[in-house]
């Protein structure tokens, strides 16, 4: 047992989060019987969560950071096998059930074995990490702390929603998971790796810029959950706050990217075309999540923020345009897929629909066929996924798949 299929897995999970996504733009087209689409939004937010990002991200942290005899066997291959586990218990029944007893035990387990793995990964990696690579680990540690914040929320739903049925707190709660998850897990991580590899072509992370960027975006990453609480309308002095922290997040972000621009040269100067658009379309969709962020503290465009379509447009905008596409960078440059002609179709098709989505959904174009355009952009995607896997193959070794 050990880590070489983590790559496929991962994949493999993000194939059937999108035939999941495009059965529910199905559901708005023609009537499904029997289809209970709240039960099975459940089912694919939590596999597109955990099942490939957590595991993408799983794969690509440990061959950054952990030794080779760590991959091969003991706990970590162990641990992943049992993530993947928990995470087919929730495909199987999240979908047919929603928040029910066995959808809660496979949930708890992936919680509680997440926790454990950054608990393990953080002393393993420090008691033996090179001074080269101290600060991108700064990030990575900070992303593992976030995810285990973020985990104290599906804790809280059970008794919160036994107690006050799904009231105010109940949904903020579930602000709470999204806002670490995606701001603070995600986010570090993926700018953990992007730094990572600058620091294994010799660039120096160790700069004001990197240190500046990283203490603005931790220092506001707590405060920054205010963002998600503006629905409730708590007052002028919470938006004003909320601003101000936002800003504070895009300072910090753009510290970072400027380091990360100088350095282009070092990180893709001789890499194709297809990786040079995933790494600048990742650069545009964080930069665009920063700048809605600090716009959605106005309380007249916030209302507009919280409004359904926005709120799925946003939530794509950063687990698609700005996670998926990095994560498809980071698989393509350490060669966990193959570049080939169907490779790069699948990933140029899985980007066009992504931002046709996106358009759809913000500006309501051909609203009559709208949902029927929704579900053919779907599928177009889940067509680039299947692309993508049929490219992916079995990580053969620790060092081929570091040296790039």
């Amino acid at each position: 047992m050990n880590l070489s299929r983590g790559n496929q897995i991962a994949i493999f999970n993000l194939l059937i989060v999108g035939i999941i996504g495009s059965l529910m733009r199905f559901y708005f087209v023609h009537s499904i019987p029997g289809f209970n689409f709240q039960f099975v939004l459940h089912g694919h937010s939590h596999l597109a969560f955990l099942g490939w990002v957590f595991m993408a991200l799983y794969v690509l942290l440990s061959y950054a950071y952990l030794p080779p005899d760590k991959l091969k066997s003991g706990k970590y291959p162990l641990l992943f096998m049992i993530l993947q586990g928990a995470n087919l218990g929730m495909l199987a029944t999240f979908p047919w059930t929603g928040y029910a007893l066995w959808s809660i035990i496979f949930s708890t387990i992936h919680a509680l074995c997440t926790i454990y793995f950054a608990w393990n990964f953080i002393r393993a990696v420090q008691s033996n990490l090179p001074q080269t690579h101290q600060l991108s680990f700064q990030f990575v540690k900070w992303a593992l702390i976030l995810m285990t914040v973020s985990n104290l929320a599906p804790f809280a739903l059970g008794p919160i929603s036994a107690i006050h049925g799904k009231n105010d707190l109940y949904h903020l709660t579930i602000y709470f998971y999204l806002h670490f998850q995606y701001n603070g897990w995600f986010t570090f991580a993926l700018l953990g790796l992007i730094l990572w590899l600058l620091e294994r072509r010799g660039v120096t992370t160790e700069t004001k810029e990197v240190k500046w960027g990283f203490k603005l975006k931790l220092a506001t990453i707590f405060p920054a959950y205010i963002l998600s609480t503006l629905w409730t309308e708590p007052g002028f002095e919470w938006n004003f706050l909320a601003g101000i922290v936002a800003w504070g997040q895009i300072i910090g972000l753009g510290y970072l990217l400027l380091f990360v621009l100088r350095h282009l040269g070092a990180l893709i100067s001789s890499d194709s075309f297809l990786k040079k658009i995933l790494l600048w379309c990742g650069i545009l969709a964080l930069s665009l999540q920063h700048v809605l962020m600090f716009l959605s503290a106005f309380p007249s465009l916030g209302k507009m923020a919280f409004a359904r379509p926005i709120v799925i447009a946003y939530l794509h905008l950063v687990l698609i345009g700005f996670v998926s596409i990095w994560l498809f960078f980071l698989f393509l440059k350490m060669k966990y897929t193959q570049e080939s002609i169907s490779s790069k179709t699948g990933i140029f098709l899985f980007l066009g629909a992504f931002w046709g989505t996106e358009l759809m959904l913000v500006f309501p174009l051909m609203a009559s066929q709208s949902n029927l355009v929704l579900f053919i952009l779907a599928l177009i995607q889940v067509l680039g996924i299947l692309c993508v896997l049929f490219n992916t193959q079995k990580i053969k070794s620790h060092e081929k798949a570091i040296a790039q």
